[in-house]
């Protein structure tokens, strides 16, 4: 299934939306990246919330508690042209595709997390991949807010095979074969994948083949940029929960 900001699709595997210390933490981390674009009243106004309650949250005076977080942040959300401000800051040449320059920009780094906490909250998710050097920072800010374990892949052989496990795979376009490394440790757990762009399912269903041969799980697959060629060519039942910002 897949899922985007402007088509919302409800997945449900094993859902709790029970919020945890992690997930509150974003909430406020959100609050105070909207606190540079709208003053108190309009946050209040978004939320429901009284103008003290925000100030005590913002100040780091008390960190909110409860089942409505995920809620919260759902409504602030709303309020946020996303799309528009990574549209503003893609690179494209036709062909590629370059996130750079919204990856590097802190604050909108900070903007993207809470989707991704929001469409993933409640599902068991132990470590995350990052695809490409995007999704790297994204994983990277996934896993330290969220506790979560992040591992990456590489092209090349190193000095531990007993660490990193040979992952092939085939390059219809170019008609001919690839490699990359991931680390063993990763094989047995509940993963997400994180990309800044994907238009090629065939890394992601290969890494996906070895997760589940060695009795693991994918959780699913978040990205800034999903390629129609991505969407006609993957099997989404097979990848969990797809959630990107931009379809191209």
């Amino acid at each position: 299934m897949v899922t985007s900001i402007n088509n919302q699709i409800t997945y449900v595997r094993g859902l709790s939306t029970k919020p945890d210390v992690s997930t509150s933490l974003v909430f406020v981390d959100l609050l105070k990246v909207l606190k540079t674009m709208m003053d108190y009243r309009t946050l209040s106004a978004h939320t429901g919330l009284p103008i003290s309650t925000l100030t005590r949250y913002v100040t780091n005076k008390t960190i909110p508690r409860g089942k409505n977080i995920p809620v919260l942040i759902g409504k602030l959300l709303e309020h946020v042209d996303i799309k528009s401000l990574i549209m503003h800051r893609l690179l494209t040449d036709g062909e590629e595709i370059d996130v750079s320059a919204v990856v590097t920009e802190t604050n909108l780094v900070k903007l993207i997390l809470p989707y991704m906490v929001k469409e993933f909250v409640g599902y068991k998710i132990d470590s995350l991949i990052a695809i490409d050097k995007p999704g790297l920072i994204l994983a990277t800010a996934f896993g330290l807010t969220m506790m979560k374990k992040v591992f990456y892949c590489q092209n090349h052989e190193t000095g531990f095979p007993n660490y990193w496990k040979e992952v092939k795979f085939r390059i219809r376009e170019l008609r001919t074969w690839s490699r990359l490394f991931i680390p063993k440790d990763v094989l047995k757990s509940n993963v997400l994948f994180v990309g800044g762009v994907l238009d090629n399912p065939t890394l992601i269903n290969e890494l996906r083949n070895r997760i589940v041969e060695s009795k693991g799980d994918v959780v699913g697959v978040f990205s800034i940029v999903l390629t129609k060629n991505f969407m006609k060519s993957a099997k989404p039942y097979k990848l969990g929960k797809v959630v990107n910002i931009i379809s191209l």
